[in-house]
Formats: C-alpha cells, structure tokens, sequence
C-alpha cells in the first residue's frame, strides 16, 4: 500500500517512511500499530516517528557537511571516498537505518554540491 505523505508535513519526499522490524510472542496473530491523530500506523513509521528520525538525520548531514569539508581540506581523500566513509561509518554506528543512512549521505552531497559516488548512487535503484 502507498503512502500517503500527507500524513508528513515537512518531510521532503525523498525521505524513507519505514516501519519498524518486529516480533511479538504468542498464538495469536498480532499488528504492532501505533495511533496518532485518529489514524494507525505501523510502529516506527508514525508521523512523530518519522519527523524525530528526518530531524536526527538533518542534524547528521549538518555535522557530516563540516566534516566533509575538513577532509576535503586535507587533501588526502577525493569526494567519492569521503562520502562513502562517511556512510560506512553511519551504516556501523547505527544511528539511522539503512535508508535513513544513505538519505543523510545524499543530503550531505547536495549541500556541498558533490555528485554521489556511483557507488551509492546505485543503492536502492533495484527495490
């Protein structure tokens, strides 16, 4: 089923909805739902969820853009392989999910106005 983004103002349109893995023990068949305003969502994809995540992950693209910079400025890495480092170390550290990981990482280049390496300017295209 689509999403309805409506349901997410001030979340840009690229920015990944997704709900929470989840496992809940018993018999029984179970949906882990969240209700917000009247309407139910899956957890980790309510719209207070999601503006919390979008907000963490603009805050990171923010640090990343200095961080970028700086080691741009050393003169030691090219753009494509500090903007791949700095999604490794996203991916290891997680603070995000995968989606929101490579989100935080376009965002970066887009700030800086760097092309997204090949490298993950493919991730997600097949899916």
């Amino acid at each position: 089923m689509p999403i309805d983004r409506s349901n997410y103002p001030g979340i840009p349109a690229d920015f990944p909805i997704e709900a929470d893995d989840f496992s809940l023990a018993g018999a029984q068949p179970k949906l882990n739902l969240v209700e917000e305003d009247g309407k139910y969502f899956d957890a980790g994809s309510s719209p207070s969820e999601i503006a919390q995540a979008h907000e963490l992950c603009e805050d990171l693209a923010q640090q990343f853009q200095g961080y970028c910079t700086r080691k741009l400025k050393e003169r030691v890495l090219t753009q494509d392989l500090i903007l791949e480092r700095a999604h490794q170390g996203l991916l290891l550290k997680q603070w995000c999910s995968p989606a929101q990981s490579l989100w935080t990482i376009r965002r970066v280049a887009s700030l800086l106005g760097w092309c997204l390496p090949q490298s993950l300017s493919s991730i997600g295209k097949d899916e």
